[in-house]
């Protein structure tokens, strides 16, 4: 039986869901960009050292995150808006499922495992040497030496970019493989090599 107008106007219509997503994130985004950040960052975008050269400063990266997310949340917008809904919906669409749910405790679990190994990885595999023999330094020590610094960073970061792929896909690919790494290597030539003044996540917390 043909779907009468009402229905099918219905079932295009954009997804209030999807439309909110992106409207919060881009209100949170702009609220830090020209609330937040200017009332609590007392730095500013760059700064000169001692020595004269000019590096981040106090606001570099929250203004890189937090213009990054006003950009992909009014994408996300914009696709909302202009992309009718999938004819798959269904009525469920727009209520809160053990789906839904389902989906939220698999991300959370991946990501919180994926920060947890980038968290703790390297100052185990310290500990481990310390109570072998092998070294007499504690992490904080090494937190900006090679190879330490890059242990938990690069494994944590791995485990969790590629198992948020291989989830979302249901298959592993030599693709995504390829795509992980390359973005761990681009991010650490960005943020280690290239500046100098910053260190990748987490040693900056040891």
């Amino acid at each position: 039986m043909p779907k009468s107008e009402p229905d099918r106007r219905k079932r295009t219509a954009p997804d209030p869901w999807d439309i909110g997503f992106g409207a919060v994130l881009l209100a949170g985004s702009l609220l830090a960009l020209f609330v937040w950040f200017p009332a609590d960052i007392r730095g500013g975008f760059f700064h000169v050292n001692a020595i004269g050269r000019s590096e981040p400063g106090d606001a570099f990266f929250p203004v890189i995150l937090a213009s990054t997310l006003a950009l992909l949340s009014a994408v996300q917008l914009a696709l909302a808006v202009l992309r009718p809904r999938p004819p798959a919906a269904d009525a469920a669409s727009g209520r809160l499922t053990a789906r839904n749910l389902r989906f939220l405790v698999i991300f959370i679990a991946i990501t919180a495992t994926g920060l947890a190994v980038m968290y703790w990885l390297g100052p185990l595999v310290v500990w481990l040497m310390r109570a072998w023999g092998l070294s007499d330094a504690e992490y904080r020590h090494l937190s900006d030496t090679a190879p330490y610094k890059y242990i938990g960073y690069v494994v944590g970061g791995f485990l969790m970019t590629l198992g948020l792929i291989v989830w979302s896909e249901g298959r592993i690919r030599r693709g995504a493989i390829v795509t992980v790494v390359v973005v761990l290597a681009m991010a650490i030539t960005i943020f280690d090599l290239l500046l100098t003044n910053v260190l990748l996540p987490p040693n900056a917390e040891f």
